[in-house]
């Protein structure tokens, strides 16, 4: 935070400077507005960034991957008799590979992994029916996961399970909307469109399941999941129907797609390196704003960890939650674009630079928004600094025209603010800063999200109360 001070050895009266219709001025004006003042204690902020509420599995996830892997026996055993004939010799074709394919896996941006080998189970189903697309899924994920990765006895059990009856399900609408006896990629077009769409409902379902039994919401994580995974299908469900076409002229064609594989697979990881990076990137330049000032070393750090909190309260899913503390450490980047005399200045401020001050939400998320992996933090980044009652900048948006993840900063930043220490006063006492939130409620603050505060504040104190320094130790 940059102080826009009243003086820095101003008498102040013991109330803040207040905008035209009541309620406490915009965080970037309050800094200078209280004498020194005792500290006590804080709202805690020991959990990290990212840290949000994990729900306890519940005591139905082993009868659920015991039920996916009876679905998975009876799928076997009632389409036994469309096996191919030289079962052996396809299965060691094509069961290598999906091993092989198996231990390549990208990470989704927010949570969670997709592995490559969706080219060789959909091609095994559609190439030898519902029967072999189960058998290679089986075989190639528990040599992948229960030998090489080693994931345990439940994760490869239902890993198994999982891809086996998308496998299967995924030959099944082939059979149903094939054209003829053939395979071509034309005539076919809609018996693969339609076994690739079967494959990623069921697998995408039967993924968001284990998530809705750790209490997560089934609908909101499922469609996440398409949105993040879409791409990745999109891409691989060609070449999957080319592996079919190829290996009708011969099984040794089967040698060149692990190399076309591992391309794709390169690629996919190297857009998830970017994104890391780019985040990272922000996160350091948000830091080093922080840096220039000892006052406000680790600020946009202390609202992240408010910010978290504040979100867990309010029951936002596990994503949006990583996205608006994605947001709260680097909303104040624009800060970049403001002159160190400005940001740094301890006695009283020129409108002029007040104003200057007020361009940073506009110039973070400006500078945000240039890289495409960030434009959803982008909005929230620009409207941190709206007020409920819609006399904020910078274009005073009102109530629930304010982005969400904006009104959740708003109150953190305010927060921090007032009860952190400058040159020119101690932190101001957390009873003080909870007393001018409570009095902003409903003009300047979204009132569900300081009472979602004040309740977080409550529940952190008992823990607070035993520290050895509680006033220290708690930021």
């Amino acid at each position: 935070m940059c102080p826009s001070p009243r003086g820095r050895h101003d008498a102040a009266p013991a109330h803040f400077e207040t905008s035209q219709n009541g309620g406490i001025a915009d965080p970037e004006t309050i800094h200078h507005a209280w004498p020194t003042v005792r500290r006590r204690v804080r709202m805690s902020s020991q959990s990290t960034p990212h840290e949000i509420h994990r729900a306890r599995p519940s005591r139905w996830l082993i009868p659920y991957v015991v039920g996916i892997d009876l679905a998975t026996l009876i799928a076997l055993l009632t389409t036994l008799q469309g096996l191919p004939p030289r079962l052996w010799l396809h299965l060691l074709v094509f069961v290598p590979v999906a091993a092989l394919t198996e231990s390549w896996t990208v990470t989704l941006r927010r949570e969670g992994e997709i592995s490559l080998s969706f080219t060789i189970y959909y091609a095994a189903a559609v190439l030898f029916g519902p029967c072999f697309g189960i058998v290679t899924a089986v075989s190639g994920s528990l040599l992948a996961d229960g030998l090489v990765r080693r994931k345990g006895v439940a994760m490869t059990a239902f890993g198994a399970g999982q891809l086996a009856i998308s496998a299967g399900l995924a030959g099944l609408a082939f059979e149903a909307l094939r054209s003829g006896h053939g395979f071509g990629l034309v005539s076919n077009a809609p018996a693969y469109a339609a076994a690739a769409v079967v494959y990623v409902l069921v697998n995408s379902v039967l993924a968001t399941g284990v998530f809705a039994l750790h209490g997560r919401p089934f609908l909101h994580v499922w469609l996440h999941a398409l949105r993040e995974g879409g791409a990745f299908y999109v891409a691989m469900a060609p070449l999957g129907a080319l592996v079919v076409n190829a290996y009708q002229q011969s099984p040794w064609t089967m040698l060149y797609f692990p190399l076309l594989i591992w391309v794709v697979y390169k690629g996919f990881r190297l857009y998830d390196r970017l994104s890391s990076e780019t985040d990272n990137a922000l996160v350091v330049l948000a830091n080093t704003i922080d840096k220039r000032d000892r006052y406000t070393y680790e600020h946009s750090l202390r609202v992240a960890r408010y910010v978290a909190r504040i979100a867990a309260k309010l029951g936002l899913p596990a994503e949006e939650q990583k996205l608006v503390v994605s947001a709260a450490q680097v909303h104040d980047l624009g800060k970049l674009s403001v002159d160190n005399r400005i940001l740094l200045k301890e006695g009283p401020m020129t409108d002029e630079e007040r104003e200057q001050i007020r361009t940073h939400p506009a110039a973070g998320a400006e500078l945000a928004g240039q890289f495409s992996m960030y434009r959803a933090g982008a909005a929230i980044i620009r409207h941190h600094h709206e007020r409920w009652d819609g006399n904020g900048y910078p274009d005073g948006l009102a109530g629930e025209g304010i982005p969400f993840g904006a009104r959740i900063i708003a109150v953190a930043d305010a927060y921090d603010a007032m009860t952190s220490d400058r040159p020119y006063r101690d932190a101001l006492a957390d009873e003080v800063a909870v007393a001018e939130l409570i009095r902003g409620s409903g003009s300047q603050f979204d009132p569900w999200v300081v009472e979602a505060f004040l309740s977080r504040a409550e529940e952190a104190r008992p823990a607070a109360s035993r520290c050895a320094q509680p006033a220290r130790s708690l930021t």
